[in-house]
Parts: C-alpha cells; structure tokens; sequence
C-alpha cells in the first residue's frame, strides 16, 4: 500500500462533490465499526473508518454537524447527506472519516472489528485475519462525564 504525506495525500468528498476533504498523515487506526449508532447513521451494515490526526485533516464544503451525544460529533454534507467524519469530543487531537469516502479507498485497510456484539446476524465474519472485538477495540474512548 502507498504511504500518505503532505505530498501525496488521501484525499475524499461526499456523493455530490460540495465536500472535499484531504488527509496528510497515515491513519492511526481503521476498523469496520458494527455499532447500532453507525449503522443507524451510515444506513448500512457496518461503517468502515480510520482514526487520522485532527491536524492532518482538512475539509472544505457545506457540512452539518450533528452531535448524537454530549461526546461526540458526525458531519455530513449539507446538499446530499454523506457522512464524512465522526469525532469524540474527549479525543481533541484525533478525527474519524468514512474510508468509503476515499477516492481512492484501497490505500487504507481495516485492521480490526469493533462493536461485533451488535452485528447484525445477515453479517458473516469469516477469517479475515484482523481482530474481531465484542464492544470498542482498540481505539481509545474518552472517559464519561
């Protein structure tokens, strides 16, 4: 897989093309997430996405944010609806994007499964040689309130 650096980036955008987004650092993380919240925000089975740094992350373009929670913040277009990014508000220094956003979703590859206690059971895991986690994995979650 190709490296990501300022000078060659992971760049990205939503259906319509208003949002732009582009990434400078490699991922930290990238996990196809089974999480209700996901699945219910996505409208699909499951949410593939990678944790990049906040300060490697730059979008342009009509977003909306949503916060689902006190801790947390989805973005989306603000024309066609494309989830683009989700954020723990405890976690200032990181971002979450959609990998299936990417223009180029093949230089980023999942590296485990979270939230598989919640899988729908239409979903069939089989050995994909990454971890497969019950509830959150390997990612850090800021502590509650």
């Amino acid at each position: 897989m190709r490296g990501v650096t300022a000078d060659d980036p992971l760049t990205g955008g939503c259906l319509c093309g208003a949002c732009r987004y582009r990434i400078t650092a490699p991922p930290i993380s990238t996990s196809h997430c089974h999480c209700t919240l996901c699945r219910k925000a996505s409208a699909a089975g499951y949410v593939t996405w990678s944790t990049v740094p906040l300060d490697a992350f730059t979008l342009e373009g009509p977003a909306s944010e949503y916060a689902w929670s006190p801790r947390s913040l989805r973005q989306f277009c603000s024309r066609c609806g494309s989830q683009l990014t989700f954020r723990f508000l405890g976690l200032e220094g990181e971002i979450d994007f959609t990998c299936a956003t990417l223009d180029e979703p093949e230089r980023v590859a999942p590296t485990y499964h979270t939230w598989v206690s919640k899988k729908l059971p239409w979903i069939v895991l089989g050995d994909d040689r990454i971890p497969h986690y019950e509830e959150w994995g390997e990612d850090g979650v800021p502590p509650g309130p």
